[in-house]
């Protein structure tokens, strides 16, 4: 039996047992494909991957809207069995055409069969049953990566704090087991609390040792004088206040057993040492980050889920639970309580995000290291819009000292030389690129962009995969317009995919550049010079990178007809001799 293995959690514990499909490789196509109609069945009747597997049935298993279109993922099922980690990801644009396909689908299957005994039966299964309980039983085709299938059963099992485990076993032995957790209403009333915004070390502009350290959660003056107050929205019921909303339900189902906190007024005043600052903090960070993902447009935090501010029995780890309604997060107070610190807060309320906006897909070693980076991310881009202090660390409080060496975003890493085996370390790679772009083009489109680029995220895909979708996140919500910083930060971290190319060098600024000016109208060009220009040409580029036009240009003037254009970012180079000029257009309509 593989060891069982942690995914997605707060510390650095591998998901060994994902490497044991690692052979198996998700297939990537970003062609765009018409259907007409949309719909599931529709999709299901047209696309070519979907009609030429014979003797396969690929059933819906969810649907997502984005701001860019919706999202489907089909599981394939061969004799009458579904087929494991068999995920097929369709993104279109909401119009009738499909964008992008994700397929994790078994191509001409050999099958081996034999019949299953009863799991009661398996003696073997008894042992790692002791303290669990057997939700589901499940018998299913396991593939390998020479699409070889044997039957097996998939058990589906709940052990202590809320940690669910996937075990596959067939007559003979236990094949793998992974844990299943990702770590890392009445009216309304507004209430006020306090919380640290985002972390005491970073609005005290210090770094963790000294006077600012855990101290076993005592009170300490300079930690509580960095308390901020807030106003956040909780529920108001038959006289008392309590840590409840549309976004998150601040519960007690995991040891410690600690009451949750209620008032009678509308004020949650609380220190460190009191269970009710945690408790307060979880509230707040994942309310406001709620409504932020919402203001943003996505729907993926309009469910509730439930926390526990105190939980794992007192471990230094945290994560979140699917397997419950509604989902859970499970925050531990070993070492730093990490409650306290609002990076974890909103990695661990991110993987609640990811799994919403494409259910079922964290699987496979680059998916989950990219998990873990939107995880990371997304903590280091709330913080770093409070306060930018250390903004490169993430976990100031909770991590980065004796008790764990928390992680970075703004790493130099690279993909693939830099690629090992720790899922939250590769996802440095991918975190700290997205960092950059939150420099070059802002928080506000670099959050938009990663958002719409997961709701097409699937099982086993790749970071060059992600990549793709991020370019194609770009040109469905910007019309392409950042494209040119995109493919730049992509190719410093060998991330840019085949078939993009970069921007012409000098975007921005070309020294001994020629004195040229472009004027758009509704469909005309005219590209002109203060000098005549002799041997001088013009070609211009769309948000690919691909040239689309090429012509002399005579004089000191071109015009060029741009009705055959799509809207959206265009490059113009015109060049004459040693010279030239690089330029900007927008194409509105």
């Amino acid at each position: 039996m593989l060891p069982v293995a942690l995914l997605a959690q707060k510390h650095e514990v591998e998901n060994v047992s994902s490497h044991f499909l690692n052979g198996r490789k998700c297939i990537s196509n970003f062609h765009a494909v018409a259907i007409g109609q949309e719909n599931a069945d529709n999709i299901r009747s047209k696309l070519p991957l979907l009609t030429a597997q014979a003797a396969t049935d690929f059933v819906l298993e969810s649907e997502q809207a984005s701001l860019a279109g919706r999202h489907y993922s089909f599981v394939q099922f061969l004799k009458g069995l579904e087929v494991y980690q068999s995920q097929v990801r369709v993104s279109t644009n909401g119009k009738g055409t499909v964008t992008a396909v994700l397929d994790n689908s078994v191509h001409q299957p050999v099958f081996v069969h034999e019949k299953l005994k009863a799991v009661s039966a398996l003696p073997f299964i008894q042992p790692l049953l002791n303290g669990k309980q057997l939700h589901t039983q499940k018998e299913m085709w396991l593939p390998d990566a020479d699409n070889k299938l044997r039957n097996v059963y998939v058990l589906k099992t709940e052990g202590a704090h809320g940690s669910w485990s996937e075990v596959i076993a067939d007559n003979h032995n236990i094949i793998f087991e992974r844990d299943l957790n990702m770590y890392f209403a009445p009216p309304d009333s507004t209430v006020k609390g306090f919380v640290f915004l985002p972390d005491p070390l970073t609005t005290a502009g210090k770094v963790y040792g000294g006077i600012y350290v855990d101290n076993a959660d005592a009170d300490a003056q300079w930690l509580t004088d960095e308390r901020k107050q807030i106003d956040f929205t909780a529920d108001f019921d038959n006289g008392t206040f309590r840590l409840r909303n549309s976004f998150v339900r601040i519960s007690d189902y995991d040891l410690p057993s600690l009451a949750v906190a209620t008032s009678t007024t509308p004020e949650f005043n609380f220190t460190r040492s009191q269970s009710g600052f945690e408790q307060v903090s979880v509230m707040y960070h994942i309310s406001e980050f709620g409504k932020y993902v919402q203001q943003m447009g996505f729907n993926n935090a309009n469910v509730l889920l439930e926390a526990d501010a105190h939980a794992v029995n007192g471990a230094d780890n945290s994560y979140f639970a699917f397997n419950y309604n509604p989902m859970r997060l499970y925050f531990g107070i070993g070492g730093v309580d990490d409650a306290e610190d609002a990076d974890v807060v909103i990695h661990e309320y991110s993987h609640f995000l990811s799994y919403r906006a494409s259910p079922n897909s964290n699987v496979g070693p680059e998916r989950e290291a990219l998990d873990e980076a939107f995880c990371d991310y997304n903590a280091a881009s709330y913080s770093r819009a409070i306060n930018a202090f250390n903004w490169g660390r993430v976990y100031n409080w909770d991590g980065h000292n004796e008790f764990w060496n928390g992680r970075v975003v703004n790493s130099s890493k690279i993909y693939p030389a830099n690629m090992g085996s720790s899922i939250y370390r590769n996802g440095e790679i991918w975190s700290s690129m997205l960092m950059q772009l939150w420099s070059d083009i802002g928080k506000a489109v670099t959050d938009k962009l990663i958002f719409q680029a997961h709701f097409s995220f699937a099982q086993n895909m790749s970071f060059l995969d992600a990549a793709n979708l991020l370019l194609q996140a770009d040109q469905q919500l910007f019309g392409g317009q950042y494209y040119c910083p995109i493919t730049q930060r992509l190719h410093e971290r060998g991330l840019l995919p085949a078939g993009k190319t970069l921007c012409p060098i000098g975007i921005d600024e070309v020294a001994n550049e020629l004195p040229v000016q472009v004027f758009g109208s509704e469909n005309w060009l005219v590209i002109t010079s203060g000098e005549t220009l002799w041997n001088a040409t013009v070609e211009v580029f769309d948000a690919s990178g691909r040239s689309v036009y090429t012509a002399p240009m005579h004089d000191g003037t071109h015009r060029m007809n741009t009705q055959g254009l799509s809207a959206g970012i265009y490059i113009i180079k015109v060049k004459a001799d040693a010279r030239s000029k690089v330029m900007k257009w927008l194409k509105k309509h």
